[in-house]
């Protein structure tokens, strides 16, 4: 029974045994007398077997590389002797392909069915021999493109330099091996690094791990030089270190302070230059000197730097200065000066001309200078220059035919009254001819006031009896016609110089015009008031249909007008009379909300 219960016990012992060797992820093998009795399930897949039948049996030399068998029983023997079982040996095996993979070897005497053996636990070590390679390979990698790169590159940790390159160090003069010798305070001013250590460890503590290098350094010559770069927060041997690459930028930024210099001069200049002028790049405004803000109603401390000249040019016009600009900065030649519709930021319109010139190196590019004037006061003289000449032609012919127009008239009226009583069944026909010969009186008439400009004297007038006098004479025309007057006098009663029967004149076609411009009804506003600058204000506003943008600018020319049986001599007479006074009249009008007339005249300081 013993011996049962022994052979039982061992029976399980080797159970347990074969159990535990499958289980090992180490390839195990068993040879005795040089040949293989036993190996593990991960030895099997190792060598590349699907089946332990195939290699029990086989010498073990068989999956020995041929440079190892020599010293492979030595070197068992040797594993086998160490005191350490744990000790592994270098070896390179085969598979069963024939293919060598790296190994590490231990060995130890075991008895294996009842006969003395060995036992080897093989390790595959040919990945990571594979990866300590590829490491050395990156790491010999890395340290070239530190050495070759054209950068200097360091590696600051606890205040000190551990790492710089060659570039680094030619940077300021010394060997790496000088530089790395020497404080950082040596070559970095203080307070430089200061600002740097503070701004790292300010970035660390806010999940910051980039920052942007700017700093002076000093060479070994003692000379000054300007680096910038980057860096970044990274481990090295368990502590922050700051991994960063910088350039050394000292030709750069000299080069920028003789480009803002040579910048600087242009504005100057162009600053005390009597003109509006312009810088643009591509049609980008670099640069407008204080008549230029001045001239489209800017203050002189607002920028205009990094806007588009385009949005300073009508809209209809963008084609045409496209064209221009590449002309101009494909020739030295200045443009002749082109007239251009500004349009300003308050929404206003004015009429310009431009000429433009290229200017070179102006910060280091080709930039377009552009001279601006304001046609506004010229188009104004041109139009009143036309208006005279318009005037001086209505004169001449006036003088020329009205005499002679006028002498048939009277005949033609005679003998239509003579003929209407004639004919009494014809009355109709007979109304008509006379009321187109009393039509063509009236212009005659004007045509003569025109012609002979009445040379009167002027005196000091109140302009409030002016005023009421007109209103009392059209009162019954705007009650018939369901016309509100709304007045509003100003209660200094100004006085102006000038003659009253030419101003009655002028107020009577004003507000006539106004309520004829509501013949179903509504309401004239009249206002009196004077400002600070010694004129007096009259302002005419109706709520009638209003007048087309495209006529009013015509208004005030011989026979434009918008009424049926109008002249449009009576707005052209009234201008001329204000100019006599010394002031001025401005017409506005917004179709369908109405029309506004404003005449501004002179006070007459009392005596």
């Amino acid at each position: 029974m013993e011996i049962i219960q022994v052979n039982k016990q061992l029976r399980e012992s080797e159970d347990r045994y074969e159990n535990l060797v499958h289980m090992m992820s180490d390839g195990l093998i068993i040879y005795c007398e040089g040949c293989i009795v036993l190996a593990n399930r991960s030895l099997l897949s190792m060598i590349g077997v699907d089946c332990v039948d195939e290699i029990v049996g086989l010498p073990i030399k068989s999956f020995v590389h041929s440079e190892y068998l020599e010293q492979f029983t030595p070197n068992v023997h040797y594993l086998i002797r160490e005191a350490n079982p744990t000790v592994f040996m270098n070896y390179k095996l085969l598979r069963r392909n024939g293919e060598t993979f790296e190994t590490e070897l231990s060995a130890a005497n075991v008895t294996y069915d009842g006969k003395p053996s060995v036992q080897l636990i093989i390790r595959d070590i040919s990945n990571r021999i594979r990866m300590e390679e590829s490491l050395f390979e990156k790491d010999y990698l890395y340290k070239s493109l530190m050495e070759n790169v054209v950068a200097g590159v360091f590696v600051g940790q606890q205040y000190n330099l551990i790492y710089a390159n060659p570039y680094l160090a030619e940077l300021f003069g010394y060997t790496v091996d000088e530089l790395l010798a020497l404080s950082p305070d040596c070559f970095i001013p203080k307070e430089e690094l200061s600002r740097i250590q503070n701004e790292v460890l300010v970035g660390m503590v806010s999940g910051v791990t980039q920052f942007v290098l700017r700093l002076s350094g000093k060479k070994k010559d003692g000379s000054i030089i300007f680096l910038e770069g980057n860096s970044s927060v990274i481990m090295l041997d368990g502590q922050p270190s700051l991994l960063g690459t910088v350039q050394d930028v000292t030709f750069k930024l000299e080069k920028e302070k003789l480009l803002k210099d040579s910048a600087k001069l242009y504005q100057k200049m162009i600053k005390f230059v009597p003109e509006p002028i312009v810088l643009s790049d591509q049609g980008i405004i670099v640069y407008a000197n204080k008549l230029a803000l001045k001239l489209i109603g800017l203050d002189e401390n607002c920028e205009l730097s990094g806007k588009s000249i385009f949005d300073f040019i009508h809209p209809t016009q963008h084609d045409m200065v496209v064209e221009t600009v590449q002309k101009i900065m494909a020739s030295d030649d200045p443009s002749p000066f082109q007239e251009r519709i500004i349009i300003c930021p308050d929404g206003r319109q004015m009429d310009v001309e431009l000429s433009s010139i290229r200017i070179n190196n102006y910060m280091g590019k080709d930039v377009m200078l552009s001279v601006i004037r304001d046609l506004t006061d010229r188009k104004r003289s041109e139009e009143v220059l036309i208006r005279s000449e318009k005037l001086s032609a209505i004169g001449q012919l006036a003088a020329g035919v009205a005499h002679e127009i006028r002498n048939p008239l009277t005949a033609l009226k005679g003998f239509t009254q003579l003929l209407s009583a004639r004919y009494p069944e014809h009355p109709h026909y007979f109304t008509i001819m006379s009321n187109e010969i009393d039509r063509i009186t009236l212009i005659v008439n004007e045509f003569m006031t025109l012609a002979k400009p009445h040379f009167t004297q002027f005196h000091d007038v109140p302009l409030v009896p002016i005023l009421s006098s007109v209103l009392s004479i059209l009162e019954t025309q705007a009650i018939l016609l369901n016309v509100e007057l709304k007045v509003c006098l100003d209660h200094t009663a100004p006085t102006v110089f000038g003659n009253a029967d030419q101003l009655k004149q002028v107020f009577l076609n004003i507000i006539k015009n106004a309520i004829e411009a509501m013949p179903h009804g509504g309401e004239v506003q009249l206002s009196v008031a004077t400002n600070d600058e010694g004129n007096v204000l009259i302002r005419i506003k109706d709520g009638g249909s209003g007048i087309p943008e495209e006529l009013i600018k015509k208004i005030g020319e011989p026979f434009v007008t918008t009424k049926e049986k109008g002249t449009g001599l009576g707005i052209m007479i009234s201008t001329r009379i204000i100019e006599a006074h010394k002031g001025t009249l401005k017409l506005s009008s917004v179709v369908n909300v109405g029309t506004v007339v404003e005449i501004m005249l002179p006070i007459q300081e009392a005596s």
